[in-house]
């Protein structure tokens, strides 16, 4: 029983309407709770069982790129034709074979040669005061996790001219650092070469250096680049996985890069058949052009290597200081039949140490084609009427050539023996100035890389202190040449600088400085669904963080 007291409070007059039906709508509203309170319950409803849960919908498939856009994920597999002893710490030279993979520069080329800002947001040269000013990207880091800054940046520079890898660094009075980001360079004379040569270096963390010593740096790459190495044995494999804090955000792609060294091409090619490899970087031209039949992609390079045949005029004894002797040896080989019987299709004769296409590249300009009565001539007026003999230093990658040389010789009366040297022994005499040799003592066959824009190979390869060492032929670069190579150097406007180079080509021709070969392109092979850019420019220049792999091919 549910007892319900109502207390009424007395109230005034005008109200007595109002409680009056306030009253009767309590009572009725207790009458219903009572009754509801007294009434039989009714039966409990069934309990409906649980329907069975439906099943999870299948996870949304990402997003397909579209055609043409680069796809994240994936290892490379590369075969490179040989390998080093020395990958991590770049001026020791040994790593430049992988040393685009862990690190970066302040500079890079792009595809038509203009020098393009990589580490360096910018710089500003000051002939007048002669300092080159470097703005530096902020928020880069090396893959130890220390900052990439004006102080490394700095020792970067510093180091490698201590080594004697700096390129004009006799022109180096100091390195200033001005603010974190800021490193400006006091130099004895401002030239146009100036941001290639000292842009140029590598950049590896000076505190991993430091702490570890330099031994340790030899075998270990501590850059800035989109990949950081996970292990490695000399002349066999080099393995990176990706870096994820590179400066290039999105970028790498790629999860990891291993490396092959095969030397052998024909062991190369058959991996790349086999689909064994994904890229094939440098590929000899002969496989290839194979390859590229078979539906292989191929990166052909715009530049490439520069082949000559190089006499000793550094020896002031040498025979070859007569210019005649120089000009005979060029009138005797037919270019344009090594070319055909060499070149695959893909070579070009060569009438000037600048190819088609170059900066430094005069057109109709082929001042001692193929002669053989006229390098006769030349023999007897240097005083050789029954001839002479002489030797050829190459190596293995040069031996088809000095065969092809030694047969086109031998028919005006040069009878020169093959002197076939290793790597190692070959390079220490062809770039005595770059390995510490003694250079070759009479002819040899070589080559230069084709830098961009040509004005800085020329200066790199056969200017007055070239950096690729090659000394044995210094005798012949006359005063007007070098004349020319200065004038370069204090030469900042392009268009002048592009007729400066044209007339320092010339010039090489008239001093018979060498033997101008053919160009042999760079290649690199890949798979169907390989996005590289490896060798377009130069074989030194690899965008590696683009690169990517299309799924499904």
């Amino acid at each position: 029983m549910i007892s319900f007291y109502l207390i009424l409070i007395p109230e005034r007059r005008e109200h007595k309407l109002k409680n009056r039906l306030l009253i009767t709508l309590i009572i009725v509203l207790v009458a219903g709770i009572l009754l509801g309170s007294c009434a039989e319950p009714e039966p409990a409803k069934p309990v409906e069982p649980a329907k069975p849960a439906e099943p999870a919908k299948p996870a949304e498939p990402a997003p397909t790129p579209a055609p043409g856009e680069p796809q994240s994920g994936g290892t490379l597999r590369v075969i490179r034709n040989y390998g080093v002893t020395n990958i991590g710490y770049p001026p020791d030279d040994g790593g430049m074979a992988f040393g685009q993979d862990f690190t970066r520069r302040l500079i890079n080329w792009d595809v038509d040669g203009n020098v393009i800002p990589d580490l360096a947001e910018s710089w500003k040269e000051d002939p007048v005061s002669n300092t080159l000013t470097w703005k530096l990207r902020k928020g880069v880091k090396f893959v130890d996790g220390t900052d990439f800054n004006a102080e490394a940046a700095k020792w970067n520079i510093e180091r490698t001219k201590d080594i004697k890898r700096l390129t004009e660094a006799e022109k180096v009075i100091s390195l200033e650092v001005v603010d974190t980001y800021t490193l400006k360079m006091n130099l004895t004379e401002l030239n146009s070469q100036a941001a290639n040569n000292y842009g140029w270096v590598n950049q590896y963390s000076p505190t991993a250096f430091k702490i570890n010593g330099e031994e340790w740096a030899k075998t270990h790459p501590v850059g800035v680049g989109p990949f950081t190495l996970v292990d490695w044995a000399p002349d066999d494999f080099v393995n990176y996985k990706k870096f994820d804090n590179f400066f290039i955000k999105g970028t790498p792609y790629l999860d990891a890069i291993n490396f092959r060294v095969i030397p052998d091409p024909v062991s190369a090619s058959a991996m790349m058949e086999a689909k064994q490899a994904d890229l094939w970087f440098d590929a000899p031209v002969k496989f290839a052009v194979d390859l590229e039949k078979k539906g292989f992609k191929i990166n052909w390079a715009v530049t490439g290597f520069f082949w000559g045949f190089f006499a000793n005029t550094a020896n002031p004894d040498s025979k070859w200081n007569n210019k005649k002797l120089r000009e005979a040896l060029e009138y005797a080989i037919d270019r344009p039949g090594m070319v055909k019987a060499l070149g695959y299709g893909r070579f070009e004769a060569l009438t000037q140490i600048a190819p088609k296409g170059s900066t430094g590249y005069n057109d109709g300009y082929e001042p001692r084609p193929y002669n053989p009565e006229k390098a006769k001539q030349l023999l007897a007026e240097a005083g050789y009427t029954t001839g002479l003999q002489t030797t050829i230093l190459c190596d293995a990658r040069s031996q088809d050539y000095a065969t092809a040389i030694q047969a086109n010789l031998l028919a005006v009366g040069i009878d020169a023996k093959i002197d076939l040297a290793d790597f190692a022994r070959y390079n220490s005499m062809f770039m005595s100035g770059f390995f510490g040799g003694e250079g070759f003592p009479e002819l040899a066959v070589g080559m230069t890389g084709i830098d961009l824009p040509f004005a800085t190979g020329l200066l790199r390869h056969f200017g007055p202190t070239p950096m690729t060492g090659i000394l044995s032929i210094n005798g012949a670069k006359s005063p007007a040449f070098l004349a020319l190579c200065d004038k370069i150097y204090k030469t900042f406007d392009s268009a002048e600088l592009t007729k400066v180079t044209k007339e320092a080509v010339k010039q090489a021709s008239e001093d018979a400085l060498v033997v101008p070969l053919f160009k042999t392109p760079w290649a690199s092979v890949m798979l169907p669904g390989v996005h590289d850019d490896s060798n377009t420019v130069h074989n030194v220049v690899w965008n590696i963080h683009n690169t990517w792999i299309e799924k499904g091919k």
